[in-house]
């Protein structure tokens, strides 16, 4: 009998992404983990199944516009992608996307942006063999792909649980996060310029998105609580630094 474990939350509607293309800021030396004492979020290394080891990233590399050699994705979960163009010109656009090796049709957005850029962006392909196209660049650029499994609360035990507290900037991805039992929580996002679009979206343990929870864009920029339960993540678009806050809301509070 297969087995899901899933991430719940009442759909709002509204568009995904904070959508066009802009110049990204580089970060400064004073973004990083929350307050001391509050739990904070992983980057890789993503665990396997089972907990018992690691997932072993694929990392690729080059100059300017390439395509990289074939790689498999066969865990059935995202597919998180880092990339790297942080030595780029202000004026130098950077667009990556996913390409199916058995149709080159069937391709998936990683990122588009001008200027340099370094950051974490999850996508839902499935399973199978793929390449890395870089289409856009002049600079040297690096990139790892972590085929990470569809998580299930059954069969593993993660560190990561609400609350979280975390500051960085750009795109990132955070998780996997073990929401528990459905529970009321609230989502908010603080950015350093109010100006630029941003966005925080979950994601179910399956890669896909469940609901954008803030978008700029439609003006959702307040926090916001949600019935959340299982495992998923918290997938951040934008075009400066942030801080990130996923709380549970106390009966006193609701």
């Amino acid at each position: 009998m297969e087995r899901r474990q899933y991430l719940a939350a009442a759909a709002a509607g509204g568009a995904i992404g904070v959508g066009g293309v802009g110049g990204y800021v580089l970060l400064s030396d004073d973004v990083g983990f929350g307050p001391p004492g509050v739990p904070t979020a992983p980057y890789p290394p993503y665990p396997t199944a089972d907990g018992e080891g690691e997932i072993e990233p694929i990392s690729l590399s080059g100059s300017g516009q390439a395509t990289t050699d074939a790689f498999e994705l066969v865990r059935g979960g995202p597919t998180i992608i880092d990339t790297d163009a942080g030595d780029a010109a202000d004026d130098e656009r950077f667009r990556v996307v996913l390409v199916s090796t058995a149709d080159d049709e069937e391709e998936y957005r990683v990122i588009e942006v001008l200027g340099p850029f370094t950051g974490r962006n999850l996508l839902n392909p499935p399973p199978g063999e793929y390449e890395l196209a870089v289409q856009e660049a002049s600079a040297d650029w690096t990139a790892t792909v972590y085929d990470v499994p569809a998580y299930d609360t059954d069969e593993i035990d993660l560190e990561l649980e609400p609350p979280i507290v975390f500051s960085d900037g750009l795109d990132a991805v955070i998780g996997p996060i073990d929401f528990g039992s459905q529970q009321a929580i609230e989502f908010s996002l603080s950015v350093g310029d109010e100006d630029i679009d941003y966005s925080l979206s979950l994601v179910d343990s399956n890669g896909e998105v469940v609901e954008p929870v803030i978008q700029s864009l439609v003006g959702r920029t307040d926090p916001q609580q949600r019935e959340v339960g299982g495992i998923g993540y918290l997938a951040v678009d934008g075009n400066t630094t942030w801080t990130l806050r996923a709380e549970p809301v106390d009966d006193g509070d609701t």
